[in-house]
């Protein structure tokens, strides 16, 4: 099969995530730590087959799997927050500041170069990031909330957490990186039982499948972006930053408006048109 192919599925299998979590978020838990209890225990559980048959062992080099685990576990808990707050249209958007965060961080701590067109096309992002939140107000307002700070250092954490697997795989292999990541990730969520021990009694099979199902759609957006990535980069980076979920958002606010989030066509075309900026500003920078 072409590489394409591979990149659409994962593409497709991305935005199912995130429409899963959100329609998880609003209709099936209540309690946001009990959802990323759930999710991260998931993970491992998918984890671990791969692990073993592409032998993962013991890392060579702790610090950055251990350092990249924390932001990994910051970024889960921040973007199960944000996914309870904010509508998917607004969300997915937020991601395209990731290329923003890594070129500051390349440049502050790895040594990497900015250039005036890199930063030319940050600023893009940032002109572009303020229209994505537009609502039926029309105000710029609406981007200068306490919801879309907490979306923004979710993205900030997520960049950080790549920036320290970046270095993490120098030395150590990419399945021994996630395994190792995945068994942190619980460990550290550990304190946070009690902020959702009550729910557990109430808790049913009907609630944790869709997070299974989001278990299944992230194995499947992984194997088909690495492969597609081992062909072409440039093209599959461009199909996998199409946004899925926005559009399945919008189709769910003409055709199940109750389920997900409502909004006027005015208010998505000015989204979209951000979002189209933002992606291609994104590209532009790490190209």
């Amino acid at each position: 099969m072409p590489f394409y192919f591979f990149a659409w599925i994962g593409a497709v299998a991305s935005g199912l995530i995130v429409i899963t979590a959100k329609l998880t978020s609003k209709h099936s838990i209540s309690n946001p730590w009990l959802f990323n209890f759930l999710l991260v225990t998931v993970t491992l559980f998918f984890t671990i087959p791969f692990a073993i048959v592409f032998h993962a062992g013991i890392p060579r080099s702790w610090t950055p799997i251990f350092l990249a685990a924390v932001f990994s576990t910051l970024f889960n808990i921040l973007w199960i927050f944000s996914t309870y707050s904010l509508d998917v249209s607004v969300l997915t958007p937020l991601f395209n500041f990731r290329g923003v965060f890594a070129l500051l961080i390349g440049t502050a701590f790895l040594g990497e170069r900015l250039t005036l067109q890199q930063l030319f096309f940050a600023v893009i992002i940032l002109i572009a990031g303020i229209f994505t939140s537009m609502d039926e107000k029309f105000s710029l307002r609406s981007f200068f909330k306490r919801s879309i700070a907490i979306g923004l250092l979710t993205v900030f954490f997520l960049a950080i957490n790549n920036a320290f697997i970046k270095v993490s795989l120098q030395k150590n292999t990419l399945w021994t990186n996630n395994f190792w990541i995945a068994i942190f990730n619980i460990f550290f969520l550990i304190p946070t039982v009690s902020l959702f021990q009550k729910d557990l009694k109430r808790l049913r099979i009907k609630q944790i499948l869709p997070i299974g199902v989001m278990g299944i759609f992230s194995t499947i957006t992984e194997f088909s972006a690495n492969v597609a990535y081992g062909v072409n980069l440039g093209i599959t980076s461009l199909i996998m930053n199409t946004p899925f979920s926005m559009i399945l958002a919008f189709l769910f606010s003409i055709f199940a408006p109750k389920l997900l989030e409502k909004h006027s066509i005015k208010v998505y075309a000015i989204r979209f048109t951000a979002t189209a900026v933002m992606i291609i500003a994104a590209l532009k920078i790490v190209s």
